[in-house]
């Protein structure tokens, strides 16, 4: 069995056995009397599902979180987390997605494990403040503090074991996974957890009223983090074609640029770069002939390198160091950032297995040794490891027309 799905399982059980042993009340007696909170909560969450975000490796920005901790402020986890699961896979279907059992299984045993340790946290607390018959939440000092480190323990939870699970499902390094994560959405994240301490704070005194504002406000960070990930895209698509336009001056090496884009990024990533780091690998591969292109193959006349063609475009600037060290491959006067002559070594090697495989011509034989005898020992062995599992699976790769953007985002 695949090492995802035993994942999904070991979790599975983990949710039974904390809602077994959890004294709650049961789904029955939790539907009588909170049924209609329990059914909010599941629309709010249906609704928000049907916006998430998709990013092209085929996850999903989910940002549910909120409403699923505040759901287990008020409603028992045992009533929660099979309304929630069922909102999140009607939202699913209303995106015309098809819906995965197993994606199903781990989203609704992961909010299950959270929703238990909410309610055990959180429901002494909403208890105490309301049991003077206040309208709203009168809570103490203590009564604060507990709200705001289980949001925040809810939220960095939720995140760490979504993480997780997509860490196993694609092969990626976990921490530099969730690093990624954090930089690109980091922002989204601080967001959500205001929204989910709001959420409670404003319940008893606006009640669904209050549930509508805070899914309206989730809503728009939505569209905001969509708008982000448009622009982009859009950036990542204008730079492929700026490189395509530059091959054709080329023909015999039409599409090198990209093969080797695709390729690199896929071996950056599972080396450990992630956000800018990646893309800067990404760029540098796709511009790492630019220098030969217009010059005279025989004479060398007009020839310049491609980080000095590259020098004066600001927003390529941070894939300059990479061009400089694929330049002057032996340059010993320069000490360069690790990451920076990895990701030279990988789009070196990975240029001569292009041109090798497509009968084309390359910067010259011994460009990926140059750089590697750079490398320490033990880097370098895993560059390689992880270069021959992409030549490997580069047939595959080819035939399943994997975009440029899968590897930036």
């Amino acid at each position: 069995m695949r090492r995802d799905r035993i994942l999904i399982l070991v979790q599975c059980a983990a949710a039974a056995a904390a809602v077994t042993l959890t004294p709650m009340p049961g789904v029955a007696a939790a539907w009588r009397a909170d049924g209609l909170l329990a059914l909010a909560f599941t629309a709010c969450v249906a609704v928000l599902t049907a916006f998430s975000v998709w990013l092209p490796r085929g996850d999903s920005v989910d940002s549910t979180a909120p409403m699923a901790f505040a759901a287990g402020a008020f409603v028992s986890p045992a009533l929660m987390a099979v309304m929630i699961a069922a909102g999140w896979a009607a939202g699913i279907v209303a995106q015309r997605r098809s819906l995965d059992p197993w994606r199903f299984l781990e989203h609704a045993s992961r909010r299950a494990l959270l929703l238990t340790g909410t309610f055990m946290l959180l429901s002494p607390v909403i208890a105490r403040s309301a049991s003077g018959g206040a309208r709203g939440l009168a809570l103490d000092t203590l009564g604060y503090a507990t709200l705001g480190a289980c949001g925040v323990l809810f939220t960095a939870i939720d995140l760490l074991i979504e993480q997780l699970h997509t860490s196993v499902r694609l092969s990626i390094p976990y921490v530099a996974l969730v690093i990624s994560n954090v930089q690109l959405r980091g922002w989204m994240i601080a967001a959500e957890l205001s929204v989910s301490v709001l959420t409670v704070l404003i319940y008893r005194p606006m009640g669904l009223y209050g549930l509508a504002i805070s899914s309206a406000m989730l809503l728009v960070m939505r569209q905001s983090f969509a708008l982000l990930l448009e622009m982009r895209a859009s950036y990542t698509a204008t730079v492929e074609v700026l490189a395509r336009s530059l091959e054709a001056y080329d023909p015999q090496r039409r599409g090198h640029a990209e093969r080797v884009a695709r390729m690199a990024g896929d071996a950056a990533r599972r080396v450990g770069f992630q956000s800018k780091r990646l893309e800067d690998v990404v760029y540098a591969a796709l511009f790492h002939d630019v220098g030969r292109l217009g010059a005279d193959d025989a004479t060398g006349e007009g020839e310049r390198t491609s980080s000095e063609v590259l020098a004066e475009v600001n927003l390529l600037s941070g894939a300059l160091p990479v061009l400089r060290i694929l330049d002057s491959p032996g340059e010993a006067e320069a000490s360069p950032v690790e990451q920076d002559l990895i990701g030279a070594y990988l789009i070196a090697r990975l240029s001569e297995f292009d041109s090798a495989a497509n009968a084309g011509s390359d910067q010259g034989p011994g460009l990926g040794d140059a750089i590697g005898a750079r490398l320490y020992a033990g880097t370098r062995r895993t560059a390689d490891r992880v270069l021959r599992q992409i030549e490997s699976a580069t047939p595959e790769a080819a035939e399943s027309g994997a975009a440029l953007t899968d590897v930036t985002e």
